[in-house]
């Protein structure tokens, strides 16, 4: 079988920010870059394994109890990373990045940013995709209470008519506009109300699967499918329709503007505005208030002290003012319990309960932290529950199988170094079981939480709010300061480890400091990571990119990728070269690919592979004419340097499909059935790889992947037919002929090679007589 993985070909770069002239600027922290002295005797990556992969970054601040820090290699297991060029890592990071999607900074309704997440998925051809859906029914209760507080919305009886005459709808919009609210209600009225079901995949990729398995998932009732960022095609949609119709199924897919365009998808698409926010508010209060009365201890408490309590609450201009900055819909419903419970406050109160509202989350995060000074041992503190309710909450979405491993390194192995425990608490297994460690108001339960979390295989970490994440985060660095230190070397042991998904979550919550403290962190932590080992350095890259989706760092966080990319130190020039594989280069293409040809050229690098892992990410992420511009001229080029770049970046894209619809078409092949420049282009890339001393191997086998997609792509296999023969031409044909035998050997039902391998030599093609 062929391997081709799935980029999202229609996903659009993010837009432009305006980054200066790389050749001069001035880096923000020139001193902690450009003036640190060359290495003696630093060599140039290359392709054996790391001997320091764990090796901790030096110059860290000395713990608390006397003793000099230890290094992350006594902290964290060794990772040793090979260079290789082939595209694994590179899949495997994506992968990561993409089942982590943490691309929001909000902080306790304090800062707001936002970004695009890169989609890419590895498929095969002919085979199953291994995707894991899992399935929620929604509880009648549940739907009742939806339906009891709903709140009608633009082209909402347009939506039910397209609903029940075609079976699908998209809703395209903002998270937190109401649109589950606004599925289930939609669903309601098409099905009965024990037949909603909510189907939900870590993996992109859902709706590809769900055509592929819709005898198995699809039966007699509705059905919720969220996207998140994922893009969506109007193809894929019919489809959908039409197994839905099939199966007497209703579906109603949400997805946000941007990757769903609802123009493209007219018209089974309408975007998804939230309602009157002031609307949601009245019908919440007065659902919560409806049997305060009757239950209220204060004796002159009645209906009319609650209704005039209402009224109030909705005629306040203050209340006006703090629903204008509500960030969501279900934050609002989260302040009318809060205005619910001071029914009796009096109105010079109400700045009071406000400032509850917004700080909600943080205090949140503080009780869950703090830990009283008597506990059942005694007078001792304990590390584990506080060690682990941070994982839980650093960890959100992950398997617990994460939680637990990183909680344990952080209490077991990281915090003992900063602390001086006298006497040490008594260690009982059977007293340490979740419902204990984590409690019930930090955790989502499986009725309150899209997606299906009752069923988790394998159970993940659960938040009751993902913005408690972020508040866990402020808290752990602002309001304890002995904790810093711990903190910071804790994720340098995660990032050292061996699972692509921990390192990657460790490196976005470095990225997250970042927006907090941005010296602190980058002079303590982000600066040793870029010099040190592949694991660290492309941690510190990820960490950059995540603090770029702050609007307040974007200058910064460039300013300091230029300063790397000008240091003397390979290892900070590499730092640059993975940085710019991220949401940063998209955000000025023709700037980066400057910056990546610089690089390119420079003989420290040559045996890296971050040049090629990065010109692929630009190229999938949305810009493949001028990434495949510059790649041509760097197969053409006199460095070699470059054109080893260029061979390496052919043989990462070759395995990604087309799209979602096209997942059997590499993408290279896709763009170059319509451009005959690009045609032209990519056989000068083949016949380079293809004659290369180091690609050689790699690069025939990945034709062969080509030629067997073909057999699936009656224009794939058309195209393949008349380029193949131009790739092979001499000096290639003789072994062109001998690949292609044993190719036929290998897979007798190919027509697209038979038919290669059969056909009159054209252009120095060699023929069946040829070994």
């Amino acid at each position: 079988m062929s391997d081709i993985e799935q980029p999202g070909a229609d996903s659009a770069a993010p837009e432009d920010i305006p980054g200066g002239d790389l050749s001069s600027a001035t880096p923000d922290e020139p001193a902690q870059s450009t003036a640190e002295p060359v290495e003696p005797g630093a060599a140039p990556p290359s392709d054996a394994p790391e001997a320091t992969a764990a090796s901790a970054p030096s110059g860290q601040a000395a713990a608390k109890n006397g003793d000099s820090r230890p290094s992350a290699q006594d902290t964290g297991r060794a990772a040793p990373r090979r260079e290789t060029g082939d595209g694994g890592d590179f899949t495997r990071y994506q992968q990561a990045r993409q089942q982590n999607a943490l691309n929001k900074l909000k902080r306790s309704a304090v800062a707001h940013g936002s970004g695009s997440a890169f989609y890419a998925e590895q498929l095969t051809i002919g085979g199953d995709t291994g995707i894991e859906i899992q399935v929620l029914s929604v509880s009648e209760l549940t739907v009742a209470q939806q339906l009891d507080s709903h709140q009608d919305i633009d082209q909402q009886a347009q939506m039910s008519a397209r609903l029940a005459a075609q079976h699908v709808l998209v809703l395209a919009g903002k998270p937190g506009s109401g649109r589950q609210s606004t599925a289930l209600t939609l669903l309601a009225g098409c099905c009965p109300d024990d037949r909603i079901k909510i189907l939900h995949s870590e993996a992109p990729g859902i709706l590809q699967a769900l055509c592929r398995r819709a005898d198995e998932l699809l039966t007699p009732g509705g059905f919720v499918v969220d996207l998140d960022d994922q893009p969506l095609k109007l193809s894929t949609l019919e489809t959908l329709g039409h197994l839905a119709r099939k199966q007497r199924a209703f579906l109603v897919v949400i997805g946000e503007s941007g990757p769903v365009d609802p123009d493209r998808l007219r018209p089974h698409a309408f975007e998804h505005r939230r309602p009157a926010l002031g609307d949601v508010l009245a019908v919440h209060l007065r659902r919560l208030l409806a049997g305060h009365p009757g239950v209220c201890a204060q004796q002159d408490c009645t209906a009319e002290h609650t209704t005039a309590f209402l009224t109030r609450m909705l005629e306040s201009q203050q209340v006006q003012r703090t629903l204008d900055g509500a960030p969501s819909v279900r934050s609002v419903v989260e302040f009318a319990e809060v205005l619910a419970q001071s029914v009796h406050s009096e109105d010079t109160s109400l700045s009071d309960v406000i400032g509850q509202w917004r700080d909600r989350l943080r205090r949140l995060a503080k009780q869950l932290l703090h830990v009283p000074a008597e506990t059942s041992q005694g007078p001792v503190l304990d590390p584990h529950r506080q060690a682990f309710r941070i994982a839980y909450a650093f960890f959100h979405g992950h398997p617990l199988s994460d939680v637990f491993e990183a909680g344990e390194v952080l209490s077991a192995t990281v915090l003992p170094r900063y602390e001086t425990r006298e006497p040490a608490p008594t260690n009982h297994v059977f007293e340490r079981e979740l419902d204990q460690l984590i409690p019930q108001e930090m955790r989502a339960s499986a009725d309150t939480t899209p997606g299906g979390r009752a069923d988790d295989n394998p159970r993940r970490a659960r938040l009751v709010d993902e913005e408690l994440m972020h508040a866990v985060i402020e808290v752990v660095w602002h309001d304890y300061d002995s904790l810093r230190d711990p903190l910071r070397e804790w994720l340098t042991a995660l990032v050292a480890g061996p699972l692509e998904r921990i390192r990657v979550r460790a490196a976005q919550i470095a990225g997250i400091l970042l927006s907090h403290d941005f010296d602190s962190v980058y002079r303590d932590l982000i600066r040793h990571w870029a010099g040190e080992s592949a694991a660290y350095r492309q941690s510190a890259a990820l960490a950059l990119e995540m603090a770029a989706h702050d609007p307040r760092l974007v200058d910064r966080v460039r300013g300091q990728i230029r300063s790397w990319l000008g240091s003397p130190r390979w290892q900070l020039q590499d730092s640059a070269a993975r940085a710019y594989g991220t949401l940063v280069g998209a955000q000025d293409v023709p700037g980066t690919l400057w910056a990546l040809r610089e690089l390119g050229t420079r003989p420290e690098l040559a045996f890296s592979s971050s040049v090629a892992f990065s010109m692929s990410w630009l190229y999938l992420a949305g810009a493949p004419g001028p990434t495949a511009d510059a790649l041509d001229r760097w197969i053409t080029s006199d460095n070699d340097h470059l054109n080893r770049h260029a061979i390496r970046t052919l043989l990462i894209l070759s395995r990604y499909g087309a799209g979602p619809d096209r997942r059997d078409r590499p993408v290279l092949a896709d763009t170059a059935m319509t451009d005959q420049e690009r045609a032209d282009a990519l056989v000068r890339l083949w016949r380079h790889a293809l004659m290369g001393k180091d690609s050689s191997a790699r690069a025939w086998d990945l034709l062969r992947r080509w030629l067997l997609a073909g057999d699936a792509d009656k224009e794939l296999a058309a195209f393949l037919e008349a380029l193949v023969p131009r790739i092979c031409a001499r000096p290639l044909s003789l072994r062109a002929g001998f690949y292609l035998g044993m190719w036929a050997g290998r897979h007798p039902d190919s027509r697209t090679i038979r038919r290669l391998r059969h056909q009159p030599a054209r252009g120095g093609l060699a023929t069946d007589s040829v070994s």
